[in-house]
């Protein structure tokens, strides 16, 4: 099965209701692109929470994508409890 979206002027794309739904998506949630050796791109939907997030990061990214989602997700999280 393909799905196929269209990139809008500013590239957002929105995310078909039937991925969204399969993959348990959103709004707010996280996705990461992942490049694999063969040069295609893997989407991964990143858990809420924040240990199930950095074990995927330890299986699924390269060392350095790891520390900058790391990162990410630390800013993210004190953000939350700001509000």
């Amino acid at each position: 099965m393909s799905i196929t979206a269209r990139i809008a002027p500013k590239y957002q794309v929105t995310i078909p209701r039937v991925v969204r739904e399969d993959v348990g998506l959103n709004v707010g949630d996280y996705i990461t692109f992942i490049k694999a050796p063969d040069g295609s791109w893997k989407i991964q939907a990143i858990p809420r929470d924040p240990i199930l997030a950095l074990r995927l990061a330890g299986k699924e990214l390269p060392p350095g994508d790891w520390r900058e989602l790391h990162a990410e997700y630390e800013k993210g999280w004190g953000d939350e409890r700001r509000t």
